[in-house]
């Protein structure tokens, strides 16, 4: 029953993500992009959400990008860069004693971090060609995502999961 529970767990978040992502196309890819479903990569912090959520974010991130218009490789940078940002989250939440405001600060960084490399400097200035400024667009939007609206998120759900 535990295994089936894990798995539902997983499903919802890989579709919640795939379905912001796709609602919020338009925003979701590119050089300016405003990921809204990137919020969810700090849901590990929470307890009762474990590496399932991990799991949830990395399909998540694949389903997501098959509309988007960097083909294939957003298939490719878009799971295996939430995987790790993702794992990264976990390992925090989990690994480092510390207040809740530093776990979601380091988190926030290595997530958006992770983000910058793998697309922005990987997936868009090296294979696509787009300018290295690139990077730093990526990093601070997913800053803004991760960092505010993720935090948002994460703040509220604790609240309704301790009523």
């Amino acid at each position: 029953m535990k295994s089936q529970i894990l798995v539902v767990k997983s499903m919802v978040v890989a579709a919640i993500y795939t379905g912001l992502t796709i609602i919020l196309g338009a925003l979701s890819y590119g050089e300016l992009q405003f990921r809204i479903s990137d919020a969810m990569l700090l849901l590990p912090l929470l307890s009762g959400f474990g590496i399932e959520t991990v799991l949830g974010l990395t399909l998540g991130g694949f389903l997501g990008n098959i509309t988007s218009p960097f083909q294939p490789w957003d298939l490719i940078f878009g799971p295996l860069t939430n995987a790790i940002a993702s794992a990264l989250v976990f390992a925090i939440s989990r690994k480092i004693k510390a207040r809740a405001i530093f776990k979601h600060l380091l988190s926030t960084l290595a997530a958006s971090i992770t983000i910058a490399l793998l697309v922005g400097y990987v997936e868009l200035h090296l294979i696509y060609e787009l300018p290295v400024i690139t990077v730093l667009y990526v990093f601070i939007s997913e800053v803004v995502v991760i960092g505010v609206i993720g935090w948002t998120v994460i703040k509220s759900l604790e609240r309704y999961m301790t009523r």
